[in-house]
């Protein structure tokens, strides 16, 4: 572990804090007992609730300890992937997994990145790790993407998918399992047989229905000074964070446009905010204007140069606005901060490799194939 300094919040699963430390101790780590400044991995124990509720294990961090995680300094981690990664010992069983950030989520399960992102809100998905504001999942999250498409697709709103997630989620069989969505009903598809959404055997397939439609939403009324200058004002657009709030559900909503205009109001209203910034060029790029995609990208760094994701998309604009060598600049910024940002180093690599530095391009693919050996986009590399 090279030295490092540990330092385990909450019951860990997998053995005692005694075990741990010893453990940690014969790898050539360090373990505290207190959060001080020189810690530089938080390792979140899994042993009770506090692994699964953002907000509650963040709540335990004091402001020093919260800036030395924002600036990249200190690494706050699961438990899993300390024993796996870090620790590199037999304490789980597995092989070592490959960890996927919401955009190669995206890609692998076809789900919206804005919806990957409410479901991390909501501790449905639940990241393995963090490394300045770039979330990372395990396999074990594709499986409720994946449930989540069959609902979209079966015509199921957001907010009834999340609803009945939260059912489903405590009732998930075990072991390799498929799933059909037939209407608002979920079944698993198990070894044993069908299992339904409230964790009973079934007999057999449910019949198809017909895609459950979707209600047309009335106008939220916050839109309304926004929509219509006429109405009376609305104290609720005085409170940044009911407007990025609603923003937000706007955006789940498909409605990019109105999520935007909150988003700015948000600005106006609470001041200037990386996150913000970078969820309105997040938006702005969906909707095709990449030029306004790529200056909000651009703010969101000014205010926090270690924001990794926001360089790594700025890039892929950048390269898709044709300026490569701003591109460039942009996913070499991210693996300053990040170098093991897998996503960046290959699409730094297509980028060099497209551009005729075939070299430079070829040790960073090494470097890729080496984080992500299972990865979907290997293919993509030999052609």
């Amino acid at each position: 572990m090279n030295g490092k300094t540990i330092y385990f919040l909450g019951k860990l699963a997998v053995s005692n804090r005694k075990e741990a430390t010893e453990t940690v101790r014969r790898l050539g780590g360090k373990v505290v007992q207190k959060l001080t400044p020189n810690v530089q991995i938080v390792v979140i124990g899994e042993g009770d609730i506090l692994s699964q509720n953002w907000n509650l294990w963040n709540d335990q961090l004091d402001t020093a300890t919260q800036k030395a995680f924002e600036s990249g300094s200190l690494e706050i981690v699961s438990e899993t992937f300390f024993w796996e990664q870090y620790a590199n010992t037999q304490h789980t069983q597995d092989l070592p997994k490959t960890y996927y950030t919401p955009s190669m989520l995206a890609e692998l399960t076809g789900v919206s990145i804005s919806v990957i992102r409410q479901l991390q809100k909501q501790q449905l998905i639940i990241p393995v790790r963090q490394v300045h504001r770039l979330a990372y999942f395990d396999v074990e999250s594709i499986l409720p993407l994946k449930i989540v498409r069959n609902m979209f697709d079966a015509g199921l709103t957001i907010n009834v998918v999340t609803n009945r997630l939260h059912k489903i989620k405590r009732n998930l069989p075990a072991g390799q399992i498929d799933v059909q969505v037939s209407g608002r009903d979920v079944v698993f598809i198990t070894e044993k047989g069908l299992i339904n959404q409230d964790g009973q055997r079934c007999f057999s397939f449910l019949v198809e229905d017909e895609p459950v439609p979707v209600p047309q939403q009335e106008p939220l009324a916050i839109l309304e000074p926004v929509l219509n200058p006429n109405t009376e004002p609305n104290t609720e657009l005085n409170n940044s964070e009911t407007l990025y709030e609603t923003a937000w559900s706007l955006e789940l909503a498909g409605n990019l446009q109105g999520a935007i205009d909150l988003y700015r109001m948000a600005l106006v209203v609470g001041g200037s905010n990386p996150q913000i910034h970078f969820q309105i060029a997040e938006l702005l790029y969906r909707l095709g204007d990449l030029t306004a995609a790529r200056e909000r990208y651009f703010m969101a760094i000014e205010l926090d140069e270690t924001f990794v994701e926001a360089r790594a998309n700025l890039g892929c604009v950048l390269a898709e606005l044709g300026n490569d060598e701003l591109a460039a600049a942009a996913f070499r910024g991210a693996l300053k901060y990040h170098p093991d940002y897998a996503e960046v180093r290959f699409h730094l690599g297509m980028l060099l490799k497209r551009v005729g530095l075939t070299e430079e391009a070829e040790e960073h693919f090494r470097i890729f194939l080496e984080l992500m050996p299972n990865s979907p986009w290997i293919e993509q590399i030999s052609k």
